[in-house]
């Protein structure tokens, strides 16, 4: 039996190396080639695609990399983790210019990459964008992550969603940081909220940050479960990845120790169709 092949855009990064261990955990011969924006190797691949950035030509450089080490264009799965986009306002009020942005980062070189290389899985990634906090304060990256919805239940025999709660990465302080910066010109109830609550935190903002975020998980899900909340972290990441490799359902969510699986959008806010 051939060896499968697996392609991770954006291999170094919590969500990348999270992959990278749950395919090694349920295909243990399979040949990986990560692509990353640095100039290191991506840890446990088998190929690094060097300098490739979610943007347009992405599919064009990785497959002219792929041919150039001599290995085939068929893939077991193609996961897929960049998350960049305008953050540090309501969900609600992102403008067309800045869902165009967003997508073209976090959407739209994985639809590429999924029509040219047709592999048998496409996995994306995705958050609780709907929650109170969220709306508030995700901007248009809100929306790139309820499109990766509506994506993934089109076509649900080749497409999966890893769905997961938050964790510390890159990816989480650029958004803090953002966050905080708005919060100081802001008339938004909800961020007004937030900002009253750092303030009397007496904490680092990333720290209040997830602290915020953490609260309104356990605040929404708890009640579903008898195991306690606790923060999700990258193993968990990996236990996700590796459900969705294996399974059926179109939506596996991970959120601490918790695990289920979803086959239907959640109850959004009706503006949502909108975009």
């Amino acid at each position: 039996m051939g060896q499968n092949q697996y392609l991770i855009i954006g291999g170094s990064g919590e969500a990348g190396q999270s992959a990278i261990s749950a395919i090694r955990s349920v295909d243990p011969s399979a040949y990986l080639i990560s692509t990353t924006t640095t100039k290191e190797p991506v840890s446990n691949s088998d190929l690094t695609l060097f300098g490739k950035r979610a943007e347009p030509g992405l599919t064009e450089a990785v497959i002219d990399d792929i041919n150039k080490a001599g290995k085939p264009l068929e893939f077991q799965a193609l996961i897929y983790t960049p998350a960049l986009g305008e953050v540090g306002f309501p969900i609600e009020e992102s403008t067309q210019a800045q869902i165009k942005e967003t997508l073209g980062i976090c959407l739209d070189p994985m639809l590429s990459l999924e029509e040219r290389l047709q592999p048998k899985l496409t996995v994306a990634y995705s958050a609780f964008y709907w929650l109170s906090h969220t709306l508030a304060f995700y901007g248009s990256m809100g929306i790139a992550k309820y499109k990766a919805d509506k994506w993934v239940l089109e076509n649900p025999k080749n497409r999966r969603l890893v769905r997961a709660g938050t964790f510390f990465s890159k990816s989480v302080r650029g958004i803090s940081i953002v966050l905080q910066r708005t919060m100081k010109k802001t008339n938004h109830p909800d961020l007004l909220k937030l900002k009253n609550k750092f303030e009397s935190s007496n904490q680092k903002f990333i720290d209040f940050f997830l602290s915020y975020a953490w609260e309104h998980e356990k605040e929404t899900f708890q009640n579903q479960f008898e195991t306690p909340y606790r923060p999700t972290v990258r193993d968990d990441l990996t236990r996700g990845l590796a459900k969705a490799l294996q399974n059926d359902s179109p939506i596996t969510t991970v959120l601490g120790d918790w695990t289920w699986e979803e086959t239907k959008l959640p109850q959004l806010p009706t503006w949502f169709q909108q975009f």
